[in-house]
């Protein structure tokens, strides 16, 4: 009797030990969660361009950081006021930050996801190849945006003139370009490689790939003066992230299209070919920066040109690349 009266005390007293253990580690991994800071990020879309982002959350790099990461969808049209009143920490959006800039805004583009253009050019069906656009009216989301100027790019690129030899259209956002090519509007238009990739399979072409052409700064990231001198530290753990996440895709493919399939439930098919053009847009020398001269002609291309402007505004005016540099010396990456 005895014998049964002691087990069973040790029995009660694995009990409370179990009870207390799994108390402290609530409390544990409550108090983690109150520990890490939250980080701001705000997107225009989600899209495979921010890729590096959605990397450094799902393999855990933010938390490493300290971070707990809350991406939002903003309209750019309020992403600076956003910016500037501290709402944000970093957005994507650097040519509404580069404009803002250029009018005194205190803001800087400091990061830059990949080297080159990550877009792609679909036709519809009945176009083969570049030059079968000559007459054609190509879709883009407004005069003077990125989809224009991609498609002005290719076109130059294969001895068309985009001024004479074609015809855009301002026709809105993927979904209404593509109703718009079925019925015969629009003949092409630059896409992100996911979505293109997806229409690829719908029997859209292939026309060119902008990462197989001239540099173009892309999927960059600006934050406001008051963040890069007053919250630094910050913004250097959120950019040695990214730098880490497009080291990862660069260097660790499979588990990168686990979490592109896991982030944006795409075929492998499709993450495959997105994920592809996305590696060759990333400079490895280099990632998340620029040069000078590449810098200097977006500028000319993006503000100068589409704001009239008679001279070009200084790059230290729009750019701060000091912090990214830090990074990539700390990460190993030399030559810059």
């Amino acid at each position: 009797m005895r014998k049964v009266w002691l087990l069973g005390n040790h029995n009660l007293l694995g009990l409370v030990v179990f009870a207390c253990s799994a108390f402290v580690s609530v409390i544990s991994v409550i108090g983690d969660a109150w520990a890490l800071e939250r980080l701001r990020v705000a997107l225009s879309t989600k899209d495979f361009g921010y890729l590096s982002l959605f990397v450094g959350m799902r393999a855990n790099f933010f938390r490493d950081e300290g971070f707990e990461v809350q991406w939002i969808q903003v309209n750019p049209n309020v992403v600076i006021a956003a910016l500037l009143g501290g709402e944000l920490d970093v957005a994507a959006a650097v040519g509404s930050a580069q404009r803002a800039a250029v009018r005194g805004a205190p803001l800087k583009s400091i990061f830059f996801s990949y080297a080159k253009s990550t877009f792609v050019l679909l036709g519809s069906p009945e176009v083969k190849k570049v030059r079968d656009l000559k007459g054609k009216v190509i879709g883009t989301t407004g005069p003077g945006s990125s989809t224009e100027l991609a498609a002005s790019i290719v076109l130059q690129h294969y001895g068309l003139n985009p001024k004479s030899d074609v015809a855009f259209f301002n026709i809105g956002g993927a979904e209404s370009s593509v109703v718009a090519m079925q019925q015969g509007v629009i003949q092409a238009r630059a896409f992100n490689p996911d979505a293109a990739y997806v229409l690829r399979k719908k029997g859209f072409t292939e026309l060119a790939i902008l990462a197989d052409l001239a540099p173009w700064p892309w999927a960059g990231y600006a934050t406001s003066v008051q963040k890069l001198t007053q919250e630094r530290d910050k913004i250097k753990r959120w950019m040695r992230v990214m730098v880490k996440g497009l080291l990862f895709m660069l260097n660790r493919r499979e588990e990168t299209i686990r979490i592109a399939q896991a982030e944006f439930g795409y075929p492998r098919d499709v993450i495959e070919a997105a994920l592809d053009v996305s590696v060759r847009a990333i400079n490895a020398k280099d990632p998340g920066g620029a040069d000078d001269d590449t810098l200097r002609k977006n500028i000319e291309l993006t503000i100068v040109q589409p704001l009239k402007l008679t001279e070009a505004p200084s790059l230290s005016k729009l750019v701060d690349l000091s912090l990214l540099r830090e990074v990539q010396a700390e990460v190993g990456i030399k030559g810059r």
